[in-house]
């Protein structure tokens, strides 16, 4: 699976989740997805909606991520998560599941340090 989320600050151990997609693909195309706005439950700092363009008023009415966290586990299931630079992304939601008392793990892959390794020499 291909996952991407949008979030309230840089660090994982303090953001909160304001977006999440999450494809499946079966190595030729997309066969699956979830995508959802989230409400982070904090307000989106000025600088983060100017970067992102999610605003509180776009994720006001949106599910909190315990209200959609079992859909991600299920999702996820024997899955391979793939992100670029995957140790914010991984890091953000595992903080989030941590903070509902449940450890996620998931096997993961940096497509950040995959480019490297392929592209060597390259910043």
């Amino acid at each position: 699976m291909i996952i991407d989320i949008e979030t309230t600050g840089g660090s994982p151990k303090n953001s909160k989740i304001t977006e999440i997609a999450i494809y499946k693909h079966d190595g030729e195309k997309v066969i699956d997805e979830f995508t959802s706005l989230v409400n982070p439950e904090i307000p989106i700092p000025p600088f983060i909606v100017q970067l992102t363009g999610i605003n509180d008023s776009m994720v006001k009415t949106a599910p909190k991520f315990y209200e959609i966290a079992k859909q991600i586990i299920d999702f996820t299931e024997d899955c391979i998560f793939v992100a670029h630079n995957v140790g914010f992304d991984y890091g953000v939601i595992r903080a989030e599941f941590r903070s509902l008392g449940f450890d996620y793990r998931r096997e993961h892959l940096c497509t950040v340090r995959t480019a490297r390794y392929v592209l060597p020499g390259h910043d």
